[in-house]
């Protein structure tokens, strides 16, 4: 997480005093200095939670995250903040997301456009299934307090999370059983179309487009744009049929040995890539009840629905038809911010 977050959850009282004590004291044993940290933008470690807190459990870093988030500001995402509030739309503002390695190598998002929403997969990534919940509950939280400062416009988006949900939420009373959903497939927020072309207060598109730019130069000064396996797993997600992996080398202007090596050296492949975005977009898919097998099947690519079913429960180990009925599948609603 950035140092400003740090910054703002030990300023808030979601943390107590000896807890504080501890998270002072950790900064001091590695010379860290917390104002310093917040005027270079720099993160600060995960980790440091478990040293504040011994007997943590994931519920309690559930409950921190959504703190934290509570506490956001749009000035706390350097050098996001200045984009994210000249962004003329809530399309425009969400799509920042891309760059959120810029500012933390604890979360990714990825965008999935369909006919009537955009599902934003959220990924956690720092290596620890306990503290994966601090970035994701954070975002969940900092959404919901951020997107009504942008605009005016009444705010339709539904923010569903993979894990149970946390004991001890109880206590947030904006926390109702319909402003958030547990158990999902994945980690994903669904955003209708009417949301994203929200108009936003402070729109300076010559602003957006300039610091839009100095982003993507970021990105690619660090490397993080040529990462062969993530613009694969883009391009996947733009596509609405199996593209091959030809097909794919070509748009990606290399040849099919090259992407092949480029991909083995990043410790993945093709096969490996394309099935994760066919998963992701087909769970998506079964949570509209709306939507019938056999209409997923062919928007996914496939030639039929056993070909897609025998796909599925390879991936998942149950049918689509088993995963839809499940138990603790979650009744899609929305949130309406």
């Amino acid at each position: 997480m950035t140092a400003h977050i740090l910054a703002q959850l030990l300023d808030s009282s979601a943390l107590d005093a000896a807890a504080a004590a501890r998270f002072h004291a950790a900064m001091q044993r590695e010379r860290r200095d917390l104002p310093e940290m917040v005027r270079q933008g720099v993160q600060t470690p995960l980790r440091w939670f478990r040293e504040v807190y011994p007997d943590l459990c994931a519920d309690q870093v559930a409950v921190l995250g959504y703190a934290a988030g509570k506490q956001a500001r749009l000035t706390s995402y350097t050098p996001l903040s200045l984009p994210l509030v000249s962004a003329a739309t809530i399309d425009e503002a969400l799509r920042l997301l891309a760059f959120l390695p810029l500012i933390s190598n604890s979360m990714s998002a990825r965008f999935v456009d369909r006919a009537d929403d955009v599902a934003i997969v959220l990924t956690a990534t720092s290596n620890d299934p306990v503290l994966d919940r601090f970035p994701v509950f954070y975002c969940a939280a900092a959404l919901i307090r951020l997107l009504p400062l942008l605009s005016a416009e009444p705010l339709d988006l539904t923010i569903h999370i993979a894990w149970p949900r946390p004991a001890g939420f109880e206590q947030h009373s904006e926390f109702e059983a319909d402003r958030l959903r547990f158990d999902a497939p994945l980690h994903h927020i669904v955003v209708p179309r009417a949301t994203l072309q929200a108009a936003c207060r402070f729109a300076d598109p010559i602003a957006y487009q300039t610091e839009l730019a100095g982003l993507q130069t970021r990105m690619a000064s660090l490397g993080i744009a040529d990462d062969v396996d993530e613009r694969v797993r883009r391009l996947l997600d733009t596509q609405r049929s199996l593209i091959s992996i030809e097909d794919t080398a070509r748009k990606l202007h290399m040849s099919v040995s090259t992407l092949k090596r480029r991909l083995a050296e990043a410790d993945t492949s093709f096969r490996d890539l394309r099935e994760s975005v066919l998963k992701d977009r087909a769970m998506l898919l079964l949570t509209d009840a709306s939507l019938s097998l056999e209409s997923i099947s062919n928007a996914l690519g496939y030639s039929d629905l056993a070909n897609f079913s025998h796909a599925f429960k390879r991936w998942t180990g149950i049918t689509p038809g088993v995963f839809r009925r499940y138990p603790s599948r979650p009744k899609v609603t929305s949130l309406v911010i």
